[in-house]
């Protein structure tokens, strides 16, 4: 048991029993268990932590590295030729180094997409947090998806292992984007998270170039394309479009037909100039499910959530000119119940019931003096920085922001990175 005492949560002060791996009990009379780890939230405010719906965790090892350069040279010349040093430690020390992150800025869950999906996975437990770990097929020609569909068959038996055997990571298989991958690879990866109830984590809608694409070679646009597939069907809700940032009126009701979720990752969107005018409101008065992600460190620099949601907010205000639109208090829940909604998680708000992940933010942090208003502190004024405590799991993963094994994971990430990164142009 885990008994926070006398802890700001909603601006009131409170004590919060956990119990297991859920919330039991929240109220001022709340009394303290006498076995009960004791965690004074005197100086302390109460959130729920962040679902953090887009990521490419080993990508933390690229951080820096080939900024500011379209992104035909990035590609080609910055990140492809050094992704292919990539192997199982290197994914794991970077993946190691993104949990960290992720942890001591608030996160505790993810959805990951990258290369080496075990190894990714097994960096996420080790710290103790949530992760739907994927690949990222690309498939361009018929040998290519010979390739996909070979590694499916040879994945699928230590995906279903390993999805049965932990709580807190899960596996699949997914491919990139509607415009990298034959029709027939979309399917397979769709076919695959039909037969194991997984998620479906796909880029979407990202640039105007991709749309254009798909107009040209099939007369519709990427999610028409799919519903044509019959993928948006086949997935429904198991189905994480990234970025969805260029979508018309018609994409947007077959999202919310599906009950399709979407994920905005504005930092990325601005750096890469993907665009800025996500239809949030849109979105959201269809009926989809809305949440965020940073991206990975190679476009966004960092995994910050608190960074992303005062972003994501303040562009919203901009490109609209309206300063009313996505208050502090509503892109909060996007970032933290709505993620989790999309994950399949009973969690992202603190409440009796619900799994007991939470953080504890620092009121002494400067940007919570005075604390006039917590939730917007939070989201506009603080970062990473002002989380003190998180609690995942029913488990402290970080007290006085300390995370178990965090200097290790430094030191072997900056080793590592020397195999990673070989040539630069």
């Amino acid at each position: 048991m885990i008994y926070i005492k006398n802890v700001l949560l909603n601006e009131q002060r409170t004590n919060i029993l956990i119990d297991g791996n859920r919330i039991s009990a929240i109220g001022a009379d709340v009394k303290q268990p006498a076995q009960a780890t004791v965690i004074d939230g005197t100086n302390r405010v109460a959130f729920p932590t962040f679902a953090n719906v887009h990521t490419h965790a080993t990508m933390t090892l690229f951080r820096g590295f080939g900024d500011d350069h379209d992104l035909g040279d990035w590609l080609n010349n910055w990140i492809w030729p050094n992704e292919r040093n990539l192997n199982p430690e290197i994914i794991y020390w970077g993946a190691k180094l993104a949990a960290v992150e992720m942890i001591k800025s608030g996160t505790t869950a993810c959805a990951d997409m990258y290369f080496f999906p075990t190894d990714v996975a097994r960096a996420f437990e080790d710290c103790g947090i949530r992760a739907m770990v994927s690949n990222s097929y690309v498939s361009f020609n018929a040998e290519m998806a010979a390739g996909v569909r070979k590694s499916i068959e040879e994945l699928e038996p230590t995906i279903e292992e390993w999805n049965k055997s932990h709580q807190l990571t899960q596996i699949t298989i997914n491919v990139h984007a509607s415009n990298t991958v034959d029709d027939d690879s979309l399917r397979l990866a769709s076919e695959f998270c039909a037969r194991h109830n997984t998620l479906y984590h796909i880029h979407m809608n990202e640039t105007q170039a991709e749309i254009d694409t798909c107009m040209e070679r099939f007369g519709c646009r990427p999610y028409e394309h799919l519903e044509q597939l019959g993928i948006m069907e086949q997935c429904g809700s198991r189905l994480i479009g990234a970025h969805s940032l260029h979508l018309s009126d018609n994409e947007i009701a077959i999202l919310a037909k599906y009950h399709a979720n979407v994920v905005h990752n504005p930092n990325s969107n601005l750096k890469l100039a993907s665009g800025h005018q996500f239809l949030y409101n849109e979105l959201r008065d269809a009926g989809v499910n809305v949440t965020l992600g940073t991206d990975g460190c190679s476009s966004s620099n960092n995994l910050d959530m608190i960074e992303a949601a005062k972003v994501m907010s303040l562009l919203q205000k901009g490109w609209r000119k309206d300063p009313l639109a996505l208050p502090a208090t509503e892109v909060l829940k996007v970032a933290t119940a709505n993620g989790y909604k999309a994950l399949r998680l009973d969690g992202g708000e603190i409440a009796v019931g619900k799994l007991a992940d939470l953080m504890l933010v620092d009121l002494d942090n400067l940007a919570f003096v005075p604390n006039n208003n917590s939730i917007s502190n939070l989201i506009y004024a603080a970062h990473g920085d002002a989380v003190n405590t998180v609690i995942c799991n029913g488990a402290i993963v970080m007290q006085d922001r300390h995370v178990k094994g965090e200097e290790e994971t430094i030191r072997e990430a900056r080793r590592v990175v020397n195999q990673l990164i070989t040539i630069r142009p």
